[in-house]
C-alpha cells in the first residue's frame, strides 16, 4: 500500500527581477521566506513549476545563491523551466549545472523525461520549455503510469486555456489535456494568481507566485495525497 505522500509546489519566483514584488521585498527575500513556510509544513518533495528565475540573464551571484538555498533543504527538489529560464544557449540552466546539486533534479529534455523520487515511490514527468509558442504543449505526449511507481505527478509551464482547443495562446493547457493525464497530480505554473482545476478525473493546480501578490498574495501549494481519498489541495500565504 503506498505511503502518504506531501508534495510542496512553487512557480514564478522569478529572482533577479523585482518586476512583481510589492513593499520592497525582493524576489530573493520572499523565495527565502518560501522555503522556511515549506520547511514547516514538512513536505517529502518540492516541485518547481518553471520561472524559478526572471530571465536568461540572470546574475550569476543570484543563481549560484539559489543553488545553495535549494541544496540546504531537507528534501528532494524537481525543476522544469518556464518562458522565462528556457532551455536556450548560454541560458540560466545550461551556464549552471543544477543537476550536480544532490537534491535537485531539472527536468531538461524538450520531450519530456520521467525522473524518480525513489525513497517515496514517487515518479515524476516533465518537458523543457525550449521557446514559448503557440506549437508548444506543456502537458502533450505524457507517457502512461509506469510499473513500479506509488504516485505520478506531472508538471508543465503554460497558459491554461480551458476548452479552446485550436488556441493561438503560446504554451497552451487545455482542460482535456489534464482530464486524460495519468497522473495523481500536476504541478503547473505560469499564472501568478493560483488556480485549482479539478475534474471527475483528476486534479491540477497553478500555485501561484510567492513573489507576486496577485490573486491570493504570495502563495505555494501544498497537496496530500493518500490512497483511496481524493487529493487534498491547500493553497498556503506566504507569512
Amino acid at each position: 500500500m503506498p505511503h502518504p505522500l506531501r508534495i510542496a509546489h512553487c512557480s514564478d519566483l522569478h529572482l533577479d527581477g523585482d518586476a512583481y514584488s510589492p513593499n520592497n521585498q525582493s524576489p530573493s527575500v520572499l523565495f527565502e521566506k518560501t522555503l522556511q513556510n515549506m520547511k514547516r509544513s514538512d513536505p517529502h518533495i518540492l516541485l518547481i513549476a518553471g520561472d524559478l528565475f526572471d530571465s536568461n540573464r540572470a546574475n550569476d551571484t543570484i543563481v549560484l545563491w539559489a543553488m545553495r538555498a535549494l541544496k540546504s533543504l531537507p528534501f528532494k527538489v524537481f525543476v522544469i523551466p518556464g518562458n522565462h529560464d528556457c532551455m536556450q544557449p548560454n541560458g540560466v540552466f545550461e551556464r549552471h549545472d543544477f543537476n550536480a546539486i544532490e537534491n535537485v533534479v531539472m527536468l531538461a529534455n524538450p520531450n519530456g523525461e520521467i525522473v524518480w523520487a525513489e525513497d517515496h515511490g514517487v515518479a515524476i514527468w516533465g518537458k523543457a520549455m525550449v521557446s514559448h509558442t503557440p506549437e508548444y504543449r506543456p502537458l502533450s505526449c505524457c507517457p502512461a503510469r509506469p510499473k513500479g511507481c506509488d504516485w505520478y505527478l506531472g508538471m508543465g509551464h503554460g497558459l491554461f486555456v480551458g476548452n479552446e482547443k485550436n488556441s493561438e495562446r503560446s504554451s497552451p493547457i487545455t482542460l482535456q489535456e489534464v482530464e486524460e493525464s495519468p497522473c495523481d497530480y500536476v504541478a503547473l505554473g505560469h499564472h501568478h494568481a493560483a488556480m485549482e482545476i479539478v475534474t471527475d478525473t483528476n486534479i491540477a493546480a497553478y500555485s501561484g507566485s510567492p513573489t507576486d501578490n496577485l490573486g491570493k498574495g504570495h502563495t505555494f501549494a501544498l497537496v496530500e495525497l493518500i490512497e483511496g481519498v481524493a487529493p487534498v489541495l491547500d493553497i498556503l500565504t506566504v507569512e
